[in-house]
């Protein structure tokens, strides 16, 4: 009888459930704040409601991304071990084992080989194993398959919330008021320069990460973006820039961008 694992369904459930959540909600929020600037740009208070709101949008994205790579790991820690256990099977069944018959005529005589009995068992025992990581092999391959798919969802969402800041850019070059609102926003301690004093929250994995002001941003308006920085200094990877207020939103951005695009 096949041994059915159940892991990648209940994967496949919980992220499902979270992922419909998610993108109800940025598809209803983003849709419900572009519609503000559909004939004029907010007014400063409420363009600075928006700024905090795709913050937020962003975290609820955060959220799901780490979610996912929790799953991820899980599959990558299993496929090696099922690996090897499929190894270690074979290296036992390759083995050559003497058998013996249970009857033995002459009590007193040295009988040497496994029973066919004990072979038996142990038989159906790496059967029942073997069967067991055919299962499990096959729900790496299902939480893959579930990583891939909401991967492709959760870039779709932030193209989404990206619209937001395509509309803020654009209120830029008629709110004279805006980059007040944004250096408001954005926190103090932290303006974008590329001399970001570092701490334990802008080292990750081996990677430096800083904050740094996109010099391309709109003259009234600053935008920032996230690197990631190897031990020689050298940028390997590179953040959207975005008028965020949050720097940590930022950080979180350039980490999943690590743990899924660099060793």
């Amino acid at each position: 009888m096949a041994i059915k694992s159940q892991l990648a369904g209940i994967v496949a459930r919980q992220v499902g459930i979270l992922q419909g959540k998610v993108t109800t909600q940025i598809q209803d929020r983003v849709l419900e704040t572009v519609s503000k600037f559909a004939n004029q740009c907010p007014p400063d208070k409420e363009l600075k409601k928006i700024i905090k709101l795709r913050d937020n949008l962003l975290k609820v994205i955060n959220g799901l991304e780490k979610r996912l790579n929790t799953f991820k790991s899980i599959s990558n820690k299993l496929k090696p071990a099922i690996t090897v256990a499929k190894a270690a099977i074979n290296t036992v069944k390759s083995i050559p084992t003497p058998t013996v018959l249970t009857f033995v005529p002459d009590p007193g005589a040295l009988v040497k080989g496994v029973p066919f009995s004990s072979l038996t068992k142990l038989s159906d025992r790496l059967i029942k194993l073997n069967n067991l990581l055919d299962s499990l092999e096959g729900d790496v391959e299902g939480i893959n398959g579930v990583v891939t798919s909401v991967s492709t969802t959760i870039s779709s969402l932030k193209e989404r919330v990206s619209i937001l800041d395509k509309a803020i850019e654009a209120c830029s070059k008629k709110s004279s008021a805006l980059p007040e609102i944004v250096l408001q926003s954005q926190p103090k301690e932290n303006t974008g320069s590329e001399n970001t004093p570092l701490d334990s929250d802008y080292l990750y994995k081996g990677y430096q990460l800083a904050i740094i002001q996109d010099p391309n941003s709109p003259a009234i308006a600053p935008k920032r973006y996230a690197v990631a920085k190897d031990s020689r200094g050298i940028v390997v990877l590179k953040g959207q820039s975005s008028f965020s207020s949050s720097t940590q939103i930022l950080l979180d951005e350039i980490k999943f961008r690590i743990d899924n695009q660099l060793p």
